[in-house]
């Protein structure tokens, strides 16, 4: 058991992981979810791929194993997808290091923070490229999460500090619970 600890999870168990996280969004049970779904479950699993990534490289490569499907994305492909970006570790998270250099770019200033309504007009316009763009609920969803909340100025700020320090911490505690799954401990 030890050994197995070391070594990480099964591929079994890693497989049944992966399916787990399929599942969910396979509501109509046919092996296959929309494309659109594909970033979030990779995201469930502790991968990120960069929303450009995800459109122009990781979504073609999963649709060109079946071009029948209409947009739908095979299970037999995701799962293949999955475990070589797992073993790769490709699209891992970044390190705290990373995101706090690039928060410190958005604050020239050396404030500390960043407007939530600056952060909101950069992350709805500002990339490379259109794709990189994130969706609107997207930026909901993070500034809703990155805001301080017990902050009498919570409604403006986003402490970046205080953000990447949260998002890590609960980006382990998630994973180490689908890790703890795949070895068979849950």
């Amino acid at each position: 058991m030890a050994q197995q600890e070391k070594e990480g999870p099964s591929l079994t168990k890693l497989q049944k992981v992966i399916k787990d996280a399929f599942s969910c969004f396979d509501k109509q049970h046919k092996e296959a979810v929309d494309q659109d779904e594909v970033g979030l479950i990779m995201r469930y699993l502790g991968q990120f791929p960069s929303q450009s990534d995800l459109q122009e490289i990781i979504i073609p490569e999963l649709l060109e194993d079946d071009p029948s499907r209409d947009g739908q994305v095979s299970f037999e492909a995701f799962e293949k997808m999955m475990l070589r970006l797992l073993s790769s570790h490709q699209c891992d998270p970044d390190d705290s290091e990373t995101l706090l250099a690039a928060f410190r770019v958005l604050d020239p200033e050396e404030r500390g923070y960043i407007d939530s309504n600056m952060m909101h007009e950069w992350l709805s316009t500002k990339g490379k490229n259109p794709t990189d763009y994130f969706k609107e609920r997207e930026t909901s969803e993070f500034l809703e999460y990155a805001r301080d909340k017990e902050s009498s100025d919570s409604s403006s700020r986003i402490y970046y500090e205080d953000y990447v320090a949260k998002l890590n911490a609960d980006i382990e505690k998630h994973l180490e619970s689908l890790y703890q799954v795949a070895r068979g401990k849950q």
